[in-house]
């Protein structure tokens, strides 16, 4: 048996492959003939063995490949042939008396967190600046009432230069306290707001970045 001899028969013997298939299966020993060269023909055919085992080679490795695709989507059957539409309908509609419930309480409570932190941070902020401004602005106006408290006691002038004493001390601390008070609001009160609508948008950004990342993984 010579190289024609050889394709010949293996080229009857891979027939029931499509042709583009078999066309590149011949192609293949083609080529495996032409690297062995003329010289070495016989060899080359004793290496390969009979056609007929090398087609049946090449059928049955053929017939593993295009088995393959076919047995995913036969499994995906499988695993819902034993649900129907009907019950999906059916469970989907059960679950939502429990669901809502749960759904609406847990936003409830989440909300009334919320509300809590707000209402806390704000009675806070309230104490704060009344300390800040409050204390200062009493002295200032006591310090204003004993100035003019003075005026009527000039029968003492003693009691009278006193009263004025410290009315004057009382408005100068006020106006004192009063201007390291702006200093601390406008030092302090900046990075506590910004912290405070962080507090506010937390939970918000972590319900969004949790949708984000849920969908980016449904992909």
């Amino acid at each position: 048996m010579n190289r024609a001899d050889y394709m010949a028969a293996l080229r009857r013997a891979l027939s029931v492959l499509p042709e583009e298939e078999r066309a590149n299966a011949l192609r293949y020993y083609e080529e495996y003939f032409d690297d062995a060269g003329p010289e070495n023909e016989a060899k080359a055919i004793e290496e390969l063995g009979e056609p007929a085992k090398v087609a049946a080679q090449i059928l049955a490795d053929y017939r593993e490949l295009t088995a393959v695709p076919h047995a995913q989507p036969i499994k995906e059957k499988r695993r819902w042939r034993g649900i129907s539409p009907l019950l999906l309908i059916v469970l989907v509609l059960l679950a939502i008396p429990i669901g809502l419930p749960l759904v609406f309480g847990a936003g409830t409570t989440v909300l009334g967190v919320l509300l809590a932190i707000v209402v806390t941070v704000l009675a806070v902020i309230f104490a704060v600046l009344l300390i800040l401004y409050g204390i200062p602005l009493a002295l200032i106006c006591g310090g204003a009432v004993l100035a003019l408290l003075s005026c009527t006691l000039w029968a003492t002038p003693a009691n009278a230069l006193v009263t004025l004493g410290n009315g004057l001390a009382a408005f100068a601390a006020g106006i004192l306290l009063g201007l390291l008070s702006i200093k601390l609001s406008i030092l302090f009160v900046p990075p506590v707001f910004r912290a405070f609508v962080a507090v506010l948008r937390a939970p918000f950004n972590w319900i969004r970045n949790r949708c984000r990342h849920t969908g980016g993984g449904n992909v």
